[in-house]
């Protein structure tokens, strides 16, 4: 599913995000992201991690290097596996793949506040953050507003930290956040340790959901 690859880095040169590590954007990554997020749909339930709005439904998996763990997703989770094809499977100690179906909202607000991502247990978060997170976009309604992935520099969020889910837009301005579009079937890759957050939207009722698959690479199987 990886054609039409069009690699670009963003280091913040020229814009609100001077100093950000770089965003590495690969857009058309996937082919038929829309296809595969249908299919995805099928396999996701009430999301196992705390969200901020109960309506999220997704999935989390983790996976250790091994061909036994690749074969597994490739029967159980096949869309998952031309997904982690098309971005690059480095066969870290510990994968982390987390499917994130999110509804609409108000496009002022954040659905999920500025963070770094961290494995999730029956103990709740660890405390390692990964050494790469992918955010593969999936699906995004035609007419939708908003649902942007936000990447932060870690010292000017820390001067200029959001202490509310609204008016996450001027929050974002203040915080000199890059805003990374939606779009279907682009992979935006991070640093581990960059702070990121993703903003509401808004879209019919009867269009279909924001859906991504979240691709977080640990150095270390963590107890």
């Amino acid at each position: 599913m990886g054609v039409l690859e069009l690699i670009d880095s963003h280091a913040g040169a020229g814009n609100a995000m001077q100093g950000v590590p770089a965003v590495t954007t690969r857009a058309s990554i996937v082919s038929e992201p829309r296809a595969a997020a249908q299919q995805l749909r099928a396999k996701l339930g009430p999301h196992p991690v705390p969200q901020s709005d109960p309506r999220t439904r997704g999935l989390l998996l983790e996976l250790n290097r091994s061909d036994a763990d690749r074969d597994w997703l490739r029967r159980d989770f096949a869309p998952l596996v031309a997904v982690l094809s098309a971005v690059g499977d480095r066969r870290p100690e510990a994968l982390v793949l987390a499917v994130n179906e999110t509804p609409p909202t108000d496009a002022d607000t954040f659905l999920m506040m500025p963070h770094v991502d961290r494995r999730y247990g029956r103990a709740g978060f660890t405390a390692s953050a990964p050494a790469r997170t992918t955010v593969v976009m999936l699906d995004f309604p035609p007419d939708g507003v908003g649902g942007e992935l936000v990447a932060f520099d870690s010292e000017q969020l820390r001067c200029n930290s959001p202490a509310s889910r609204l008016g996450a837009r001027a929050a974002v301005a203040r915080a000199g956040g890059y805003l990374l579009p939606p779009t279907p079937g682009t992979a935006y890759e991070l640093a581990g340790t960059q702070p990121h957050a993703v903003l509401g939207y808004e879209a019919a009722a009867e269009s279909p959901w924001r859906l991504v698959v979240v691709i977080a690479e640990f150095a270390a199987q963590e107890s």
